[in-house]
C-alpha cells in the first residue's frame, strides 16, 4: 500500500512570491539601504558598492546557461562574515532568523529579496562558501524547485581550473575564491532585455547607467543613513571599468570620530531592545561625518 502513495502537497511558486515582494519593496535606494542594514546587523564596519562594467569569460562556468550572467553587475562588499544562522536566514523567504535576535532590524528573509528588482540570479561569497540562487530553476545544473540554488565550499573543493571563469567576477576586495575570505561579497548581474523577456520575477531592465544613477542618489542619502546604524563606519561607492583590475573610488561617507566608546553608544538600540518594558533607556552621542 505504501508504494501507492505519491508525493503531493501545497507548494509555493517561488518566482510568484518574489514578484509579490517586489510590489511591497519599491525600487530606488531602498534596495541599497536594505543591504547596508543587513551588513550592519552582521556587525560589519564598512560596506562598499561597486558597479562592475566588465564582461567575464564563460569558458569554465557552472553551465552554458550561466554565461549570460557574466556581464555587468552591482557588487556589494562588507567585512562581516556569514554565520550558519545567516545562511539559514537568507535561504528562507519571510521566515528570517533575525526575528530571534535582539537588535537585528534587517530582514534577510524578506527585505534582501528586493535585489530581484535588479537581477534574476544573485550570488555571494562569504567565508569559505560561494552561493548562487536561481529561482527560475533553469540556469544552474541539477537544481529543483525544492532547492533552487547551489552552495559550495571553495576551500575544500578547488574551483580551479574547472570553474575558473565562474569564480573570476568575485576576485575583488581581497577575495580569491580559493581560501578563507574574511568578508562577504554579493554579486547581482544586471538584468538584460533578453533576460527580462523570459523572467517571471520582473520585466525591469537594469543597464549600468541606471545603477550609476542609483548610486549617485545614495551619495545624497549616505549621511542620514549612517546616523541610524550601530556598527557601520563607512559607506563607499566605486566603479570597475572594463579591463581594469582595481575599482576606482567615486565617493565615500564615514564616521570621522570613531572610537570603542562611540561604538558602544551607537549600539544603544541593542541595550534598549533588551531592557525591561518599564525601564527607560536614553543617551546622546556626537557623530562627526566626513564625505568625500
Amino acid at each position: 500500500m505504501e508504494s501507492a502513495w505519491q508525493d503531493f502537497g501545497q507548494k509555493v511558486d517561488l518566482t510568484a512570491r518574489l514578484r509579490e515582494i517586489l510590489i511591497n519593496y519599491p525600487e530606488g535606494t531602498s534596495i541599497l539601504k536594505e543591504l547596508v542594514q543587513n551588513a550592519d546587523d552582521a556587525k560589519a564596519t564598512t560596506i562598499k558598492f561597486c558597479l562592475d562594467y566588465n564582461t567575464y569569460p564563460a569558458g569554465s562556468i557552472l553551465s552554458p546557461q550561466m554565461a549570460q550572467f557574466q556581464g555587468p553587475a552591482l557588487l556589494a562588499y562588507n567585512d562581516g562574515v556569514f554565520s550558519e544562522k545567516d545562511f539559514q536566514s537568507i535561504s528562507r523567504i519571510g521566515d528570517s532568523k533575525k526575528r530571534e535576535q535582539i537588535g537585528k532590524t534587517g530582514r534577510f528573509g524578506v527585505g534582501f529579496n528586493a535585489i530581484y528588482h535588479l537581477t534574476d540570479v544573485p550570488s555571494f561569497v562569504s567565508g569559505e562558501h560561494l552561493v548562487v540562487f536561481d529561482p527560475h530553476c533553469k540556469h544552474l545544473p541539477a537544481i529543483s524547485a525544492a532547492n533552487p540554488g547551489k552552495k559550495i565550499n571553495f576551500v575544500t573543493h578547488d574551483l580551479n581550473p574547472s570553474l575558473r571563469d565562474q569564480a573570476a567576477p568575485y576576485q575583488l576586495f581581497g577575495c580569491h575564491a580559493s581560501q578563507y575570505f574574511p568578508g562577504t561579497l554579493f554579486r547581482f548581474p544586471l538584468r538584460t532585455q533578453e533576460q527580462a523577456d523570459s523572467s517571471t520575477i520582473s520585466k525591469q531592465v537594469y543597464k549600468p547607467d541606471k545603477i550609476a544613477g542609483l548610486l549617485q542618489d545614495l551619495n545624497q542619502e549616505a549621511t542620514l543613513v549612517l546616523l541610524f546604524l550601530k556598527c557601520i563606519q563607512s559607506i563607499e561607492v566605486l566603479q570597475l571599468m572594463p579591463g581594469h583590475r582595481e575599482p576606482e573610488l567615486l565617493f565615500s561617507c564615514s564616521v570621522a570620530n570613531s572610537s570603542p566608546g562611540l561604538l558602544l553608544q551607537r549600539q544603544l538600540f541593542l541595550h534598549a531592545s533588551a531592557a525591561p518594558a518599564d525601564e527607560v533607556v536614553a543617551g546622546t552621542y556626537k557623530l562627526d561625518l566626513l564625505s568625500r
